[in-house]
């Protein structure tokens, strides 16, 4: 039970956790706590929203952000109730699939959440910055994304393919991250980096000249996101 509540924490870190380079890689990742639940990752609307620096360019009022704040730490205890019923289940592909889901899930419910507390001028700004936090290959196969681009359908299959083997890369190394060293793990959120780097780069040049165009103006105004260390 031990190994797949280990397994568990990895994975989600793998799911929830995933950002850009100028976010959360800035730091080496820490070993999974003994006993840590589910959290927001920034990859999320919600997680997004709760950073004072993406409140800030939002222009949130205090109304809002007490709002924010509080639907964070209701979808907190709601996560850690939901993905703590996957323990039960050992076989890691169907467990992943099911975090894959739930995820998706309580992202979906926490956006239809959101639209009740940002107006449209914010929420638009706010799916702009999300553009920009997730990683490529991950926006281009979202389908209002490849919609919007109009990619054909060879473009979608080989874009697929790269996010499958860019996971797939992924999982291998935060297998390595159990009981490593804080020099290991710097170590392979490198080489994360570099994956996740080289994945982008792949599916980028798959785009025409134009749907990069296109791109490029759906992610709105640059914002570079700090990294807010947590407390020991």
């Amino acid at each position: 039970m031990a190994r797949v509540r280990s397994s568990l924490v990895l994975g989600m870190a793998l799911v929830l956790g995933a950002v850009c380079v100028n976010t959360a890689e800035a730091e080496a990742p820490r070993g999974p706590r003994r006993g840590a639940g589910a959290r927001i990752g920034r990859s999320s609307p919600l997680g997004l929203v709760r950073l004072k620096q993406v409140q800030k360019d939002l222009k949130l009022t205090e109304e809002q952000v007490a709002k924010v704040t509080k639907l964070g730490e209701e979808f907190g205890a709601e996560m850690q109730k939901e993905f703590s019923s996957l323990r039960e289940i050992d076989d890691r592909a169907k467990r992943r699939a099911k975090m894959s889901e739930l995820t998706k899930q309580l992202d979906c419910k926490a956006r239809e959440k959101l639209c009740d507390v940002l107006n449209k001028e914010q929420m638009a700004r706010l799916d702009q910055i999300r553009l920009q936090t997730r990683p490529v290959v991950q926006n281009l196969t979202d389908k209002d994304v490849a919609g919007q681009l109009k990619l054909t359908q060879e473009q979608r299959k080989k874009i697929a393919k790269i996010g499958k083997d860019m996971r797939a890369k992924q999982s291998e190394l935060y297998g390595t991250m159990r009981g490593a060293s804080r020099e290991q793990r710097a170590e392979t959120t490198k080489k994360l980096r570099q994956i996740r780097a080289d994945a982008n780069k792949q599916a980028l040049e798959l785009l025409t000249t134009e749907q990069k165009q296109a791109f490029e103006k759906m992610q709105g105004k640059k914002i570079e996101l700090q990294m807010q260390r947590r407390r020991r």
